[in-house]
């Protein structure tokens, strides 16, 4: 497990296993800039998973706070996906109330042959 980013309130650890590529996110996200702060991450994350054909998965399980400025770049890697050929999958916590309503909304990228999926399942 290697940090790749913490800013005192929300942490992002990378872990590597059985050919998954994890972003795990930790804590609160509030950050104001979260597009430039959180896409170089996903996108290093996105390309690193793509040149060794691993399945991405970005785990929110643990966040326990996310402002709205947090959703964009997590919907820029669902398009991104959707137009591409990388497995992602977001992984949300379905018991949190407000993961539920955030992250469920984003079930319209998820793909037939589960290359995208969305997964409410908890930690």
């Amino acid at each position: 497990m290697d940090a790749v980013f913490d800013d005192g309130t929300l942490k992002i650890s990378r872990i590597i296993e059985d050919g998954i590529l994890t972003l795990e996110l930790i804590g609160k996200c509030i950050i104001r800039d979260a597009n430039d702060t959180l896409m170089p991450i996903f996108a290093t994350a996105m390309e690193e998973s793509a040149d060794n054909d691993r399945r991405l998965v970005l785990d929110f399980r643990q966040v326990t706070y996310m402002n709205s400025s947090s959703f964009a770049p997590v919907i820029k890697v669902l398009e991104k996906a959707r137009l591409g050929k990388q497995a992602l999958t977001i992984c949300y916590d379905r018991h949190q109330k407000w993961q539920t309503v955030s992250f469920s909304a984003m079930t319209i990228f998820k793909t037939p042959d589960e290359r995208i999926r969305i997964d409410g399942g908890a930690a």
